[in-house]
């Protein structure tokens, strides 16, 4: 219930509270403190109006409340309080951001699903199924895929860890695909999805049926090489 004479009372009291951020506490406290008197006197059997009345009598001056309550809520105090809260808001939104990106880019990466290349019978497939971590990033080389206009595919995703202090970026595959020891050509393209987890697809051109390795870089002075004569799995077999 609003009662004039009360809402006046209240507003006395709060012209002394210099700290405003406290004020809606102050105020509904103080109200609700004044209500529950109204509902005694009320019970005791007075009327609305003298029971209204009776309450500002017990709550007290409203100037030595208001001065007892700056005290209380003393600006200083008021205001370092109210840093701290934002300073511990700021830290908890930046710990826990970290975790946030890593779900969204994983439900992102669901969606990032290799592109199925038609414009070319698919002669072999070698599902290499390799993964090493090198440092914060992690490589995963899927498959190798082999068609008849002589495209060489390759399929493969990395993940960074989130919560290192080092660079992130996004890794693309660095390869060179060998016919024994004589390295082919590049050309091509391809794509690589964003996020701490993505895949991606790189495609070579002019690559020999013949070609017998694909050398990975995966960082500096550090090489991996998958077999290209062993472990395929010919498209009129499967």
């Amino acid at each position: 219930m609003r009662v004039p004479d009360w809402e006046e009372y209240l507003k006395q009291v709060l012209s002394h509270v210099k700290f405003k951020y406290d004020h809606n506490s102050i105020y509904f406290e103080l109200r609700e403190h004044m209500e529950d008197r109204y509902e005694n006197f009320l019970l005791e059997g007075m009327e609305e109006e003298q029971a209204a009345k009776a309450v500002l009598t017990c709550m007290g001056d409203a100037d030595e409340i208001g001065k007892e309550l700056n005290k209380a809520h003393a600006p200083l105090l008021g205001w370092i309080w109210r840093i701290l809260k934002d300073v511990l808001a700021v830290l908890i939104i930046i710990n826990i951001l970290p975790v946030f990106i890593v779900l969204i880019s994983g439900v992102i990466s669901v969606f990032d699903i290799y592109r199925v290349k038609d414009d070319s019978p698919l002669v072999y497939t070698i599902n290499v199924d390799y993964k090493e971590k090198v440092y914060d990033t992690t490589y995963m080389i899927d498959k190798i895929m082999y068609y008849e206009d002589n495209t060489l595919e390759i399929r493969y995703a990395t993940w960074t860890n989130p919560f290192s202090d080092s660079i992130k970026w996004n890794q693309s595959l660095a390869y060179q695909v060998y016919v024994d020891e004589v390295e082919v050509s590049r050309g091509g393209g391809g794509w690589k999805g964003a996020g701490y987890y993505s895949r991606g697809q790189s495609y070579q051109d002019d690559v020999p049926f013949d070609a017998t390795k694909v050398a990975f870089y995966l960082a500096r002075n550090h090489e991996i090489s998958i077999d290209l004569t062993k472990g395929r799995v010919m498209a009129n077999e499967s």
